[in-house]
């Protein structure tokens, strides 16, 4: 079509089309692309107006996280066949690293000796950080080093077992699927995006503060990290009793019990008194 020729019916027809053949994420992406071309377009005055504006567009369904629990990621830590998956299933829920953090991570970003990890390649300047790493996963990495034929600082710590290569999404997650199946873990868990909610939400119910959830999270915003506070029951136990000492409030009862019950003996007496009959 002529962009002059498009109307706001005619968005609304493609966006009912595609929703009948692809899931609403998809479609939402693409409206999105052809709201910002239609968006050019009147900047350029080609067209009067954006029929694309106030489209209404299909609602994302809300997925639902699949946590696993401590004693899943035990059995699951077992299950594995190949030693490289394990590493980077126990990397991954001891970490929370993004997929692409995982793929992008190279040997001179691991300090095995301050059991340090530093996310250098990210999709944000919050990105970009670095994150202490328990010593059982130090272990393990230094076990894969020993391991792998690409050990060099500046080769992949996950890549492909001949070439050296980008470690394939799709390589792992057999080897994951697989893992869950040995270990009896049931329903579906999304390989990369569930684990990086798993390893965020066991680590703010393990008692780590906030700020510390964000940074080692690589959120921008302690709002994003607030859901896995709530998904983790995490309660500011200490915030409230510093509030309380902030504001000079005493933890000791202001009357002691024989004065409370006086008190209340004479409240029961006023409110007789109140509704006895003239």
């Amino acid at each position: 079509m002529q962009l002059a020729a498009i109307r706001p019916r005619h968005v609304a027809a493609y966006i009912a089309e595609q929703t009948r053949k692809l899931g609403a994420a998809t479609v939402n992406r693409d409206v999105s692309i052809l709201h910002d071309v239609l968006k050019t377009a009147k900047r350029e005055e080609l067209i009067e107006s954006n029929p694309a504006e106030g489209a209404e567009r299909p609602k994302v369904p809300r997925r639902r996280w699949r946590i696993l629990k401590p004693v899943e990621i035990g059995r699951v830590a077992k299950a594995f066949n190949d030693p490289q998956a394990r590493v980077v299933f126990l990397t991954l829920v001891l970490t929370g690293l993004r997929r692409s953090e995982l793929q992008a991570l190279r040997w001179r970003d691991v300090s095995l000796v301050e059991n340090v990890l530093r996310v250098v390649d990210s999709k944000s300047e919050d990105g970009i950080r670095s994150i202490a790493i328990p010593p059982m996963l130090a272990e393990e990495l230094w076990q894969h080093r020993q391991w792998t034929a690409f050990k060099g600082d500046d080769e992949r710590v996950f890549c492909h077992q001949r070439r050296g290569t980008v470690y394939l999404a799709e390589t792992w997650r057999d080897q994951f699927n697989a893992a869950l199946k040995e270990a009896g873990v049931e329903g579906y868990v999304r390989p990369f995006h569930d684990l990086r909610h798993t390893a965020i939400t066991n680590d703010a119910a393990s008692g780590s503060s906030p700020i510390a959830v964000m940074t080692k999270a690589g959120h921008a915003d302690m709002a994003t990290t607030k859901r896995y506070l709530h998904l983790a029951g995490v309660v500011f136990h200490e915030e409230a009793e510093r509030l309380q000492q902030r504001y000079g409030l005493s933890t000791e009862p202001s009357t002691d019990l024989s004065e409370r019950q006086a008190n209340s003996a004479d409240l029961e007496a006023a409110e007789r008194a109140e509704v006895a009959p003239a």
